[in-house]
Order: structure tokens, then C-alpha cells, then sequence
């Protein structure tokens, strides 16, 4: 049994922001849908804590889980649990609330989990570029200083 509200369209995404006062109505509205997801009107951590939890114990065993955690960003580093949590993220919120919907109404969730999947590559792809990117960065500007040609008498690099 679902102790979430799931009945409804997640739709801050689809928030246009072109106009200046528009500015921050996508995080707004993010912010009321995931409220709405635990029958809240208001931040309230220990309830939010309490139905994820059960939300977690409920699902920790379903093959679909496992599958969205081999492409998560922070496979490896994370533990299952807080990588479930983070499916409830701004990036992740929409595609994993129809997920859940699909799941617990018993309609198909192939096509929803493709969809996570799909973004959750993406997000772990370019994770690992801008990791390899930093290396990179990190190597030259290490092989700069360490470069005697470019040290003066008080290891101050020269121009």
C-alpha cells in the first residue's frame, strides 16, 4: 500500500521562465508538487523521513530499483537507500513520480523506467566527463608548478 500522493501530473518542468518575474517559478512549483506527493501544505522533515522510509522498505526489493541504481549518478558511492532518495530530487522528481504511479496502479512501467534510465545515463555520463575534465585540469596545472622553468627563487610561478 502506497503511502504517497500520486494522483496528479508533475508539470514544473513544463514552467516557462522567459520573462524576469518568471525567474524561480519552475523550483516553486517543484517545490508544491513534492509537498503534494506527502499530503503536505508544509516542509515537514520527520514526515517526509517517515513515508520515504516505508516508500524504501516497500520497494527495496523490486528488480526495477537495482536497474535504476546501475546507471545512478552515485552508484558506487551511495548507499541504495540515499540514491532512492534522491530519485525525489528536482532533476529526477517527474520522471520517478510517474514511475511510482505506474507501479502502484499496476499499469505498465517498462517505458517510465526507459525514461529514468535514459536521463539518469546522461546525468552519470556527464558526471564522468566533468570528472575526467578536473583530472585533466588538475594534471596540467600540477605539471605547470612542478615545471622548474616556471618556479622563480621563491616558488612563485613566472609569466
Amino acid at each position: 500500500m502506497c503511502d504517497l500522493e500520486l494522483n496528479y501530473i508533475c508539470t514544473y518542468k513544463m514552467i516557462t521562465e522567459d520573462n524576469e518575474d518568471e525567474k524561480g517559478l519552475r523550483e516553486i512549483m517543484y517545490q508544491i508538487q513534492y509537498l503534494h506527493l506527502f499530503g503536505l501544505t508544509e516542509f515537514d522533515e520527520t514526515k517526509i523521513h517517515q513515508k520515504l522510509e516505508k516508500v524504501y522498505n516497500e520497494l527495496r526489493n523490486e528488480t526495477f530499483l537495482d536497474e535504476l541504481f546501475e546507471f545512478h549518478t552515485y552508484n558506487g558511492y551511495m548507499s541504495k537507500e540515499f540514491m532512492f532518495r534522491t530519485l525525489f530530487s528536482y532533476d529526477y522528481f517527474d520522471l520517478f513520480h510517474k514511475v511510482l504511479y505506474n507501479y502502484y496502479q499496476k499499469f505498465p512501467i517498462e517505458d517510465s523506467i526507459q525514461k529514468l534510465k535514459d536521463y539518469l545515463k546522461v546525468n552519470r555520463d556527464e558526471r564522468l566527463t566533468e570528472q575526467t575534465d578536473n583530472k585533466e585540469l588538475d594534471v596540467r596545472e600540477r605539471n605547470k608548478t612542478d615545471n622548474p622553468d616556471n618556479i622563480g627563487n621563491k616558488g612563485v610561478i613566472r609569466k
